[in-house]
């Protein structure tokens, strides 16, 4: 699902540049829903939201197995291959009862409060051109890549703080495994009333 938000800001993001030039306009109108909804056609988002959930649905299947290995590292072929049939079977159906339509429906409005009548003509026309057909079939590419190049950068940090993460805890684990142990095995506290 993290894919899908991505896929909004990325939209959210593609669209900026071409409304932003716009100045304030004292009189506008707001898209109607039939124009948002041909602004998703030409943006191809409901092929790239499928695209994305297949895409989802492969990678938990992934983590779900190597969930399961770790867990029973000794399952018999034949418990392997239940446990694959079950988890087809149920993100098969999470994932094909995702409702994309009625997503997409949900997100008229908000293209309506935020974007005129204008705007989106100007925006659909970028789109629906050669260029603009380029840039979003190019789009996912450069996000990968500019990922990669992020998270390269990101790292060096990230291996530091999991070292001094990993200092912390041994120095933590040190420190308990110091601390006195208080003696259970003390007599128990003489009672408040005299013996006869």
């Amino acid at each position: 699902m993290k894919r899908l938000y991505l896929l909004t800001c990325l939209l959210a993001i593609a669209t900026c540049p071409l409304f932003a030039q716009q100045g304030p306009v004292a009189q506008r109108r707001p898209p109607s829903s039939e124009q948002v909804t041909k602004f998703f056609e030409v943006m191809h988002l409901h092929d790239q939201m499928t695209t994305m959930l297949q895409t989802e649905q492969k990678q938990m299947n992934v983590i779900f197995t190597d969930m399961f290995n770790k867990e029973k590292p000794q399952a018999t072929s034949e418990e392997r291959t239940k446990f694959q049939n079950l988890i087809n079977t149920v993100m098969g159906d999470l994932f094909a009862s995702y409702p994309i339509d009625d997503v997409l429906r949900d997100m008229v409005p908000v293209y309506q409060n935020h974007l005129s009548e204008s705007d989106l003509t100007q925006i659909i026309a970028f789109y629906a051109s050669p260029v603009g057909q380029k840039v979003l079939k190019e789009m996912p590419v450069m996000t990968a890549e500019a990922m990669r190049v992020s998270y390269a950068r990101l790292q060096p940090k990230i291996d530091e703080m999991m070292k001094k993460m990993d200092e912390r805890i041994k120095a933590m684990a040190a420190t308990e495994k110091a601390a006195p142990v208080s003696d259970t095995n003390s007599a128990a506290p003489e009672s408040a009333h005299p013996k006869n």
